[in-house]
């Protein structure tokens, strides 16, 4: 993607991360001063951001990798590209009903590495830490905080994905408190290693997790931050030059995704009153299903899209 220096991409991720700032800032003021956070206002916050960004943020990955890909393939490029991205996620649908175990393990340490290398995009890694630390220092923050820090309330949503049962999985994610020293280590040394703009958005994200429901401080980090700081590179990538363009851009594709995301959820919700079992788990089994085709494309566009056709100048060229 572009680099964060081009155009105007650098003033709009320091807008991103200060509005995230301020909005993290808000609530972790609200859980301090007691304000109650109920299961509909999580649920609420959680899954109209899903909407809103959190689905539509990887529903590019298609639009992103046609001007990589058809150059490349010639027209039938799209058919590769759909069997690739779709056989990685079936094959993840797959392994949630055959190991639901293994799966989340492995669905939980994905998460770590691509959170923690959307954190290090464009060049944010501070040179003198090795990027392999930076990446479990960033991404672990919202993985391991909530089930190290709130393994009661994590408990529900995560046996429903593992298939155990919620007392059996509270007592296994209690140990992870024993993590946290060393981690806070790291991401202390990372963090004020780095002096980029977004510390503030950090430590205001940690906050969040300790002060907040796990499922509100996730639903926060998740929309406010890693899906907008995306879509915004995303337009940056699509027209560094006018951000008019690139926004027009956007809003024509996030539109639809939202408003059908927004349907699912209410068809999910419709099924039952258990909503951590008919909306929670098959929303996180389904982003876990492209989360690792979506991961595949994103690392491949980090790599290539430097030196790849922007999408604009793609259609101008290709039609």
């Amino acid at each position: 993607m572009a680099p964060a220096g081009t155009g105007w991409l650098s003033s709009a991720l320091r807008a991103q991360s200060a509005a995230a700032s301020a909005l993290l800032a808000v609530f972790c003021v609200a859980g301090l001063a007691g304000v109650p956070f109920g299961m509909g206002v999580q649920l609420a916050l959680l899954l109209g951001g899903m909407a809103l960004v959190g689905v539509p943020h990887g529903a590019f990955d298609h639009l992103v990798a046609q001007p990589v890909m058809r150059p490349r393939l010639g027209p039938a490029w799209w058919a590769l590209f759909g069997a690739g991205y779709f056989g990685l996620a079936a094959l993840v649908g797959m392994a949630w009903w055959a190991a639901p175990g293994w799966t989340l393990c492995g669905f939980l340490a994905a998460s770590i590495v691509h959170f923690g290398l959307g954190d290090l995009e464009d060049g944010l890694a501070p040179a003198s830490v090795p990027r392999g630390l930076a990446v479990l220092a960033y991404g672990a923050l919202p993985v391991l905080l909530p089930v190290a820090l709130h393994p009661d309330a994590a408990a529900p949503v995560l046996a429903g994905l593992a298939g155990m049962a919620v007392p059996d999985m509270a007592a296994a994610l209690r140990p992870a408190v024993w993590l946290l020293p060393a981690w806070a280590v790291l991401f202390g040394w990372v963090v004020f290693t780095a002096r980029y703009r977004g510390v503030a958005e950090r430590l205001l994200t940690a906050a969040a997790f300790v002060l907040l429901p796990p499922l509100l401080a996730f639903a926060l980090y998740f929309t406010a931050g890693h899906a907008m700081r995306h879509i915004v590179r995303l337009g940056a990538w699509y027209d560094p030059a006018d951000r008019g363009r690139a926004a027009r851009w956007l809003a024509w594709t996030i539109v639809p995704w939202a408003f059908g995301t927004a349907l699912a959820g209410v068809a999910l919700a419709w099924r039952g009153d258990d909503l951590t079992a008919s909306v929670l788990v098959p929303a996180f089994q389904a982003i876990a299903a492209l989360t690792l085709p979506h991961m595949v494309v994103t690392s491949w566009l980090m790599r290539l899209g430097p030196t790849c056709t922007p999408p604009r100048l793609y259609h101008q060229r290709y039609g």
